[in-house]
């Protein structure tokens, strides 16, 4: 399998894993909610500043690896 990931999908991958440690309770995030992780300020090296279709790149990337999945609607 190919590891090789861009420097947005290491960042969404890396947010994804620390807000589910530091925040489940947020779980699933929305495409916003990773954005703005993604480009906080504090904590992140480098800091980066993406817009929505990069982190959506991202996701789509990482979801055709298996990496992660999406999830849609309302939780109950």
């Amino acid at each position: 399998m190919d590891w090789n990931l861009s420097p947005e999908e290491l960042r969404v991958l890396g947010c994804l894993v620390e807000k589910e440690s530091t925040t489940p309770e947020q779980y699933p995030l929305s495409v916003n909610a990773l954005r703005n992780a993604c480009n906080q300020k504090s904590s992140r090296d480098p800091v980066m500043d993406l817009p929505e279709s990069s982190v959506r790149e991202a996701i789509s990337s990482l979801t055709r690896r298996g990496l992660v999945k999406t999830a849609s609607g309302y939780g109950g």
